[in-house]
């Protein structure tokens, strides 16, 4: 994952390419082009945001950023790339004219680009791929999560301000979206309608916007062998992955998974599991979003929430709702409630939080939804009640270096209980 690693931390930079890139969108804008950009770290050889002590440093430091990303846009928009052979190098004059650009301006912008790592020139006037650049051509995910960098994300973030000024209420249609793009269309209903976009989204959140998974890491602080052969639930299930892990390490347990889709399970139920004893101890099941949980008898209910999509306090709070009643009906039993935090300030060095935040924010002007960080999870918990009782905070679970890898233990406290 080297080369995600390094879109990561190319994609915490957008916010330095402001100028450059809405002055290119601004003149170039076409739905149709497909440039591959992303953004490198800066050609001063400051690799980190920590890097940056004085203010010459900060400007040095948005101005190659700007380079960087006009540079990649322009290589994208003229498909040099592609143009240059993934072993040994070529002429500049023969890349030229297969793009159809002047060769004293590809110089240029390979120069600099090779101060990156992206792109070098093994000799004068040669032209040859590093291993970074090559993935550009040879992984298309890749070029989606830069396309929606350079298309979506650029314009959106540097049209933050204008949509700020235009609000007056926090509402899908006065995103930062709707404004660069001059639409009415929420970003969401965009990706279902327009596939491409769709595609582009996805790689870009697999790539700039994926956090670790330490789900098996955290939940192994639970105490599931005095459990003995108790049920648990995993009620919101993207894959059997976690539970698979979780059988291995526990084999008195027996689990439910739910999944949003007769396809997933079907998928899922063709898997092969280490041992017959784990298939045995594994049912599948299909649950929409917000459904009632059915399984009543169940010791623990797992309502994990997966980072890929990026769950809002409303639907994080309606499926709360939705295991209301089962737990009410087994005051025993635990739910454990694990979506996607944002850090708190100063809980992870300054790249990992950079990069969380810059996730948050990419959210926040694509649709007006935000991250929520502990407090405001365990506030939306407490909120959830009827007229019999409510839920309680019991427990708080984290990774040891993963602040935005947690989970809250709840019960369903009677109104009459202490």
């Amino acid at each position: 994952m080297g080369h995600a690693r390094q879109l990561e931390e190319w994609s915490s930079d957008l916010a330095f390419a402001a100028d450059t890139a809405i002055s290119q969108y601004q003149h170039q804008r076409n739905p149709s082009s497909a440039p591959p950009v992303a953004i490198a770290s800066g050609t001063n050889g400051k690799n980190s945001a920590n890097d940056v002590t004085t203010p010459v440093d900060f400007i040095q430091r948005l101005a190659s950023q700007n380079q960087l990303l006009a540079c990649l846009k322009w290589l994208g928009e003229f498909q040099v790339l592609a143009c240059i052979p993934l072993k040994g190098s070529i002429h500049a004059r023969d890349v030229a004219d297969l793009a159809g650009v002047p060769e004293t301006q590809l110089c240029r912008i390979v120069r600099l680009m090779a101060t990156a790592g992206f792109l070098h020139e093994p000799l004068p006037g040669q032209i040859a791929h590093t291993v970074l650049s090559a993935a550009f051509v040879t992984d298309l995910s890749l070029l989606d999560a830069s396309m929606f960098l350079s298309e979506t994300a650029a314009p959106v973030a540097l049209h933050m301000a204008t949509a700020t000024e235009r609000q007056s209420n926090l509402q899908s249609s006065n995103s930062a979206y709707s404004v660069a793009f001059n639409t009415s269309q929420p970003f969401e209903a965009a990706c279902v309608e327009r596939s491409r976009l769709h595609r582009q989204w996805s790689a870009y959140s697999q790539y700039a916007g994926a956090v670790e998974d330490k789900t098996v890491e955290l939940f192994g602080q639970l105490n599931w062998r005095s459990l003995g052969n108790a049920t648990i639930v995993d009620s919101c299930a993207q894959s059997t992955d976690v539970v698979l892990a979780l059988a291995k390490l526990f084999p008195s347990l027996h689990f439910v998974v739910q999944m949003n889709n007769a396809a997933a399970v079907q998928q899922e139920a063709c898997r092969k599991p280490e041992s017959e004893d784990i298939k045995h101890r594994i049912i599948l099941q299909e649950r929409m979003p917000s459904a009632p949980q059915t399984v009543k008898d169940a010791a623990v209910y797992i309502l994990r929430l997966p980072a890929t999509l990026r769950p809002s306090a409303a639907q994080i709070l309606t499926e709360l709702r939705a295991h209301l009643g089962a737990l009410r009906a087994n005051s025993s039993a635990t739910l454990i409630l694990a979506p996607p935090l944002l850090p708190e300030p100063g809980t992870l060095d300054p790249d990992s939080e950079a990069r969380a935040r810059v996730r948050d924010l990419a959210r926040l002007q694509l649709t007006n939804e935000t991250d929520l960080e502990l407090s405001e999870l365990i506030e939306l918990v407490n909120s959830v009640h009827d007229s019999n009782g409510r839920f309680r905070v019991v427990s708080k679970l984290r990774t040891r270096d993963s602040a935005a890898t947690a989970a809250l233990g709840i019960k369903y406290q009677a109104v009459d209980a202490p």
